[in-house]
């Protein structure tokens, strides 16, 4: 059914006056400029009151979103001008002049998410005139490749003892990941998984249970180039390790500020800065109680009373 109807759009009035031509494949790269090409002859090329009307759609022939509607038409005596009616994201331009038979387009920025199918369609239109009109099919496929990107590393603990460590990747090609540890050797084996995923164009690997503590190297490698990243990862022992020696400075500061206090305090009685007496209260007999104040200057030692005063002598 879809073939028939096909058929009976191709086979439309003014469909067979217009010739579209397109290249079936073209290839990007990420962040620069891609042309597609589109040639296309009609009845009306000796002409100049007519107007050329381009469109660009993708993903699905005639029904699919358009991207790109431009009109070039006479601008009074003085030439001809585009008239862009629709452009998204303004990403798009006409890289040729339809004027000269070239419906091309250039899409700025490639992005791998520009990957898909392209449909140009050509209209011309002539006043008084039926209009010619026609959209290849096949479209054009745009493949858009980059150079492998470290989206992220990180530790994933699996228990006290059992970890894993992971490097996210995005890249066209799929990037191959190789791990290299902290003596600067690969890690190789069924240790380091590399699967697809979570988003398009990623891929993820993996290190489970690494041995050794310092940097690990996720290394991503495609035919476009190659990244690296470091993480570092700690074992367990040396963990325990570093526990223990920021307790024994803690402790080590401790037992110094300690001393130093003790050392003050023995060196003030020394020098007779301070004396201890003994408190008495109010009920007779009562010595329990110390209290320290600073000496006089007229006493040179600590004087501690034998016995309490006698509060019953008048």
């Amino acid at each position: 059914m879809r073939a028939v109807w096909l058929l009976l759009l191709l086979s439309l009035p003014g469909s067979e006056g217009v010739l579209v031509e397109v290249p079936r494949r073209v290839n990007g790269m990420v962040g620069n400029p891609v042309v597609l090409p589109c040639n296309f002859t009609s009845p009306y090329t000796g002409y100049t009151t007519f107007e050329i009307t381009v469109i660009w759609k993708v993903k699905t022939f005639y029904k699919g979103p358009v991207l790109f509607n431009s009109t070039n038409r006479a601008r009074n005596e003085e030439g001809f001008e585009n008239v862009v009616h629709t452009n998204v994201n303004g990403r798009y331009r006409l890289a040729g002049d339809p004027r000269q038979n070239d419906a091309s387009l250039e899409l700025r920025s490639a992005t791998l998410e520009d990957t898909s199918q392209y449909f140009c369609r050509v209209e011309v239109k002539r006043q008084g005139l039926p209009p010619y009109m026609k959209e290849t099919n096949p479209g054009v496929i745009l493949k858009i490749t980059g150079p492998p990107i470290i989206l992220n590393m990180f530790i994933q603990v699996i228990n006290a003892t059992q970890f894993t460590l992971v490097c996210l990747v995005r890249g066209e090609p799929a990037p191959n990941i190789l791990w290299i540890d902290p003596q600067r050797l690969p890690v190789n084996g069924s240790n380091t998984p590399v699967t697809r995923g979570p988003g398009k164009y990623q891929v993820v690997g993996e290190l489970h249970g690494p041995k050794l503590g310092g940097n690990y190297t996720c290394k991503a490698t495609n035919s476009q180039g190659d990244v690296t990243h470091n993480i570092y990862f700690a074992v367990v022992n040396e963990d325990r390790a570093l526990l223990k020696v920021i307790i024994g400075a803690l402790c080590g500061s401790l037992l110094l500020i300690i001393a130093i206090v003790i050392g003050l305090v023995m060196w003030k009685r020394k020098s007779g800065s301070i004396t201890f007496i003994r408190e008495t209260r109010q009920q007779p007999g009562s010595s329990k109680y110390w209290k320290v104040k600073p000496k006089s200057t007229a006493e040179t030692a600590c004087t501690v009373p034998e016995s309490p005063p006698d509060f019953n002598k008048e």
